[in-house]
């Protein structure tokens, strides 16, 4: 029986591992596409901008106002993502800080637990579920 469902177990691996690598290369041309798109819109925007800001202003100063607003633009976003990792840090911080408080307690608990091998196999037990949670959380996180 088991034999008989292996070749088609086999089959539909193969089957969805051939379609996720074809849902990647079609997603992958498709993004490219789009970057290209975009790219060139911007490089629109931006000759557009200085073409309405050159007889204003004039033909340098025009450039001069766009590098200045970019640069200003980058750095908004270099200080919204700085403020971001600093937040992940603190957050991550503050879970393995609550994480050794739990061992903690746990390994206080551990000679109680001892004197008893139901409640040792039953701890070892949720042990072993705690961390394989740990672990399916840090990669969902990650």
């Amino acid at each position: 029986m088991l034999l008989r469902a292996l070749p088609l177990a086999f089959g539909a691996v193969s089957r969805d591992f051939n379609g996720m690598v074809h849902r990647a290369k079609r997603n992958a041309v498709l993004g490219g596409i789009a970057v290209v798109c975009f790219a060139t819109a911007y490089v629109a925007g931006v000759v557009a901008a200085g073409a309405f800001l050159a007889p204003v202003f004039g033909p340098a100063m025009a450039a001069l106002l766009i590098a200045v607003f970019m640069a200003v633009t980058g750095l908004v976003f270099v200080a919204v993502l700085s403020f971001l990792k600093h937040k992940d840090r603190r957050r991550k911080a503050h879970s393995q800080a609550a994480q050794r408080l739990g061992l903690a307690a746990a390994i206080s608990v551990l000679p109680q637990l001892t004197k008893s091998k139901g409640l040792m196999i039953t701890a070892a037990l949720g042990g072993l579920a705690f961390l394989a949670a740990q672990a399916r959380g840090d990669e969902e996180r990650g």
